[in-house]
């Protein structure tokens, strides 16, 4: 059963979430922060990195598209080919769109189990989203750390996982993080 708190209240252990008590999907999650990281609150989990161009986001989608299980495209632009189109010239392409016109096109790749996905509307931030549901076990996490991983040496920057906002804010606490320069991968 669950651990009493300063308050007295009582708070389910690592291993009662685990069983599937308080209305928590079962799944074994091998470590407590792992627990934290993925908690099933119904928001999603967004993997960003900052202060990027066009270039970097080329680079990201070219190395996922050249690594990950699977990868998809959904654009709106006639004159790029529908399911694999190249990549710079859909960048250009959506870089080249009247600002306001709000079209924009859907990238997304799997690793594992785990589906990330982006819909691009800003050109200096990437951002790739997972639904934590998707974290199953000990190897959905590790695919979002290969992801992460990818993403962060792809686009030759710190990628932060951090919860679900529509801009980040330097404030906001960063659940797992991988810097390419050192190699590190730091979680909460």
């Amino acid at each position: 059963m669950g651990e009493g708190n300063a308050s007295g209240r009582v708070e389910p252990t690592h291993e009662d979430v685990h069983a599937g008590e308080y209305g928590v999907r079962g799944r074994c999650l091998p470590e407590p922060w792992m627990c934290d990281v993925f908690y099933l609150d119904g928001s999603l989990r967004d993997i960003r990195i900052l202060d990027v161009t066009l270039v970097e986001w080329i680079a990201v989608c070219e190395r996922l598209r050249a690594v990950a299980d699977e990868t998809e495209v959904e654009h709106p632009y006639p004159l790029l080919d529908p399911v694999r189109p190249d990549l710079a010239d859909l960048f250009r392409t959506w870089a080249d769109e009247p600002e306001g016109e709000g079209t924009s096109f859907a990238f997304r790749a799997r690793f594992g189990a785990v589906w990330f996905f982006a819909l691009p509307c800003d050109d200096e931030e990437i951002e790739f989203s997972l639904w934590p549901e998707d974290v199953l076990d000990g190897a959905g996490v590790a695919a979002v750390l290969r992801f992460l991983r990818e993403v962060a040496t792809a686009g030759r920057r710190r990628a932060l996982l951090t919860g679900e906002v529509v801009r980040y804010d330097p404030g906001m606490a960063t659940l797992i993080s991988h810097d390419p320069e050192t190699g590190l991968t730091s979680h909460i």
